[in-house]
C-alpha cells in the first residue's frame, strides 16, 4: 500500500510539473505574440538558423527630461585611456586584441566579462570601443525589456558610425524570456526578415552561473568568454599610484600609506580607490579604515563575525543559517561574503560551512592582539 501511495504521489508531482512548464511555455508565446503582433515562428526550446521575429516598435520621449545647464560641478574621477593606462588583466587584454581585430575584419565576435564587481568590466568594454572607434550603446540588465529592444536596433541601424557595440551590463538581471529575443539578432543580425547592422555585443555579469543555468542558448552565440582574474597586491599598488598620480598629485600619501589600503581592500580596485579616496579627506589611515570597519587584512566586523559564528559552531552551518545568525539576508552573505572568504580559504565549503585554516589564524591573532 505505501508503495502504491509513493507511485500515486511522483505521477502527480511529475504531471503537475509537465502542467507548470506548459502555462510557462505558453504564456512566453503568448508574450512573444504580443510583442510581434502575431508574426513569431519561434521553437521556443529549440534554436532554428533563423528566428522569425518582428518587433513593435517603442520611442522613449525625452522630452520630459529637463537637461543641467547649470556651471559644470566638479567631481574627481579618472579612468585608464588605453589598455596599457588599464593595469593587470593580461590575458583579458590579450583576448581584447583578437576581437578588436576581428571586428576590423567583420567578423562575429560578441563577447562577455565575467568578473566580482569592482573589477573593471565596464570600463574594459569602452575602451575596446575607443580602440575601433565605434558608437557605444549602453544599457543595465535590468533596463532592457520588449519595448526598448526596438528602440536600442534602431539605435544601431541608424548609427552613422562603421563600427557599433551594443554593451548590456549586468546581464544575469535581465529577464530570461527578454534575452531570448536578442538570440536571432546576435546570431543573424536580423529579424524577421528585417536586417540588423552588424554590431558587436557585449556584455559583463557577476553572476555567470546564473547564465549557464538560465540562458546557455544565449552563451551558446558568444564567441569570447573572459573571465577576468582577482587582482594581486602589486597590481593593486600600481593602480592606487596611478590614480594618486591623475587625480591628486599634490598630496603626500607614503608608501606606507598605499601598502596599508592595499592589503586592506580585499584586492578588489573599486574599494582600494574608494578607501584612497577617504584617506584623502582624513588624512588619517586608521580612522579611515576604522570608518570603513575594516578590522584586519580587508576584513570587516562583519566578516570577523561569521568567522567567529562558524567558529563556535559544533558542525558545519548552511548559508541560510550562518546569514541569519550574522544579521544578513542569504543573499547579500553569498554575493558580497561568502566569495572572498572562500577563495582565501577563511571558509570552507563541505556543502554547508565551516571555518577554515586561514579564519583559524585571523581570530588567533585577533586574540593575541587584544590581550
Amino acid at each position: 500500500m505505501l508503495t502504491f501511495l509513493l507511485i500515486f504521489i511522483g505521477f502527480v508531482c511529475y504531471y503537475a510539473y509537465k502542467y507548470s512548464k506548459n502555462q510557462e511555455q505558453k504564456q512566453l508565446e503568448i508574450n512573444i505574440t504580443s510583442l510581434t503582433n502575431g508574426d513569431a515562428n519561434i521553437p521556443v526550446d529549440g534554436v532554428n538558423p533563423i528566428m522569425d521575429v518582428h518587433i513593435k516598435g517603442n520611442q522613449v520621449d525625452t522630452s520630459r527630461i529637463i537637461e543641467y545647464t547649470g556651471t559644470d560641478v566638479k567631481c574627481s574621477q579618472w579612468y585608464p585611456q588605453n589598455f596599457i593606462q588599464f593595469i593587470g588583466q593580461e590575458e583579458a587584454k590579450e583576448q581584447a586584441k583578437t576581437i578588436i581585430q576581428k571586428m576590423k575584419k567583420g567578423i562575429k565576435c560578441h563577447s562577455l566579462m565575467s568578473a566580482i564587481q569592482g573589477h573593471g568590466k565596464s570600463t574594459f568594454v569602452r575602451l575596446i570601443a575607443k580602440e575601433l572607434n565605434a558608437r557605444l550603446i549602453e544599457r543595465v540588465g535590468k533596463q532592457l525589456d520588449t519595448d526598448s529592444i526596438v528602440e536600442i536596433v534602431n539605435e544601431i541601424n541608424t548609427s552613422t558610425e562603421e563600427r557599433v557595440i551594443f554593451f548590456l551590463d549586468e546581464l544575469d538581471t535581465c529577464d530570461w524570456k527578454t534575452l531570448k529575443l536578442l538570440n536571432p539578432i546576435l546570431q543573424d543580425f536580423q529579424i524577421s526578415g528585417k536586417k540588423v547592422k552588424p554590431f558587436m555585443f557585449c556584455s559583463a555579469t557577476i553572476n555567470k552561473d546564473l547564465l549557464i543555468k538560465q540562458t546557455p542558448d544565449l552563451l551558446d552565440r558568444i564567441q569570447h568568454q573572459i573571465q577576468f582574474k582577482r587582482y594581486n597586491n602589486e597590481e593593486i599598488i600600481s593602480i592606487l599610484k596611478q590614480y594618486k598620480q591623475e587625480l591628486y598629485p599634490q598630496e603626500q600619501i607614503s608608501e606606507k600609506t598605499l601598502m596599508v589600503i592595499a592589503q586592506n581592500c580585499k584586492y578588489n580596485p573599486r574599494l582600494c580607490l574608494g578607501i584612497l579616496e577617504d584617506y584623502v579627506v582624513t588624512n588619517n589611515i586608521t580612522k579611515t579604515l576604522r570608518d570603513r570597519r575594516i578590522i584586519k587584512n580587508g576584513l570587516t566586523d562583519i566578516d570577523i563575525k561569521i568567522l567567529t559564528v562558524l567558529y563556535n559552531a559544533t558542525r558545519p552551518i548552511g548559508a541560510n543559517a550562518l546569514a541569519q545568525r550574522v544579521g544578513l539576508s542569504q543573499n547579500q552573505y553569498t554575493r558580497e561574503f561568502e566569495p572572498y572568504l572562500c577563495e582565501f580559504n577563511y571558509l570552507e565549503r563541505v556543502p554547508s560551512r565551516k571555518i577554515a585554516e586561514e579564519g583559524l589564524k585571523i581570530l588567533k591573532e585577533l586574540k593575541d592582539e587584544n590581550k
